[in-house]
């Protein structure tokens, strides 16, 4: 259940498809209620009521979590599920659809942050936020988070608002990394392929430069070659650099160039990222044995393990410090030998979307025995 189209790659990153992929493959039919389009009337609505916001108080109105946007979502959903036949409800990132909807079904709210911290974590986006979307951001999170019988949160950071900031009963409440958002799983022997590439290539993977750290991406190539001797090469896929910034050694590629060779052929993803609540890129990095060195903020530390899979560095860590791990590992070839095979290991164990399923399965029946009979 989701206001968003479930089909569409794009949207939650792709989480949302991989999820319901995943729970057709490994727990039952699926029966995609989405996308909900908002009729023109209350989108007119929507603008009216922020711009009046706007000019009276100086201050945004967020439609998006709104009340009245939850209760048509209800009712568009309660028209969709009439007449069928429903064991469970999920509903990926969905607590504004999910809040006022009349069922007597059992829900799963799947989710990698709350209300409380996405204004909080993402202060600059919500700066402006006025009273009332607060206030109905909140409420809403509060009721989508009561009526779910199992709240699934991809990071301790995500459960631990919920427990605390919602009051949400523990028990209630289950922690599972996510997946890598990819159709098909490489082959194991693929991570041995960047062993023949001589010269240290680093991937900055990114939909934006400044928020997903580009400019460290940058200082920490500068410092490769300059400080540690390193021949080394920087591959940005997804963003373009501000105008200005260049670098000879520095390669700017669009996202569609992201594809099984350059993956398979990268020693290092770099994403020294200013906030994520889940780091869904290094999952897909490690499936090619490729170690992430990026931050330790938000949800990052419960997919990227250090030593594991990669390393989170602190968050006011400058490029000096990434430059060093990247070249004490490239340079010490038992040790990176050893940190490919186990980033490999890691997705194969738990960073991949079969087994989100099954750990999914095994809280759900925890938490609904019914389920189970």
């Amino acid at each position: 259940m989701t206001g968003n189209d479930p089909r569409d790659k794009r949207t939650w990153s792709g989480s949302t498809y991989y999820i319901a992929r995943a729970l057709q493959q490994h727990v039952g039919e699926v029966d995609l209620l989405g996308p909900l389009k908002v009729p023109f009337w209350m989108d007119r609505l929507f603008r009216a009521i922020a711009k009046l916001v706007r000019v009276t108080f100086g201050t945004e109105y967020f439609a998006q979590f709104s009340i009245p946007l939850s209760l048509y979502y209800a009712g568009a959903l309660r028209r969709r599920m009439r007449g069928n036949h429903y064991d469970l409800i999920c509903a990926p990132a969905s607590n504004v659809e999910l809040a006022y909807v009349k069922t007597h079904l059992p829900v799963v709210l799947i989710a990698d942050t709350t209300f409380q911290l996405i204004t909080h974590y993402y202060a600059k986006d919500f700066k402006k936020m006025s009273r009332l979307s607060r206030w109905e951001g909140n409420l809403l999170e509060k009721r989508s988070l009561k009526r779910s019988r199992l709240s699934v949160f991809s990071s301790e950071w995500a459960a631990d608002s919920a427990i605390k900031d919602y009051k949400v009963d523990a028990r209630k409440v289950a922690i599972i990394p996510p997946g890598a958002n990819m159709d098909h799983r490489p082959e194991a022997d693929i991570i041995h392929r960047k062993f023949a590439n001589p010269r240290l290539t680093v991937l900055f993977l990114a939909s934006e430069w400044s928020g997903k750290g580009g400019d460290l991406a940058l200082q920490t190539l500068t410092l490769l070659r300059e400080v540690h001797g390193e021949d080394a090469r920087l591959i940005v896929c997804g963003c373009e650099p501000p105008p200005g910034i260049e670098h000879p050694d520095m390669e700017v590629i669009p996202l569609q160039a992201k594809n099984s060779e350059l993956l398979s052929t990268v020693h290092f993803l770099i994403q020294p990222t200013r906030a994520d609540a889940s780091l869904i890129i290094a999952c897909e990095a490690n499936a090619y044995g490729v170690p992430a060195i990026t931050t330790e903020t938000g949800g990052i530390p419960d997919v990227v393990q250090d030593g594991v899979n990669g390393y989170c560095l602190p968050y006011h860590a400058d490029g000096r410090l990434y430059a060093l791990l990247i070249s004490e590992l490239f340079k010490d070839q038992e040790r990176y030998e050893q940190l490919v095979q186990t980033s490999r290991m890691r997705f194969e164990e738990k960073l991949n979307w079969d087994s989100w399923a099954e750990s999914f399965q095994e809280a759900a029946s925890a938490a609904m025995p019914e389920l189970s009979r």
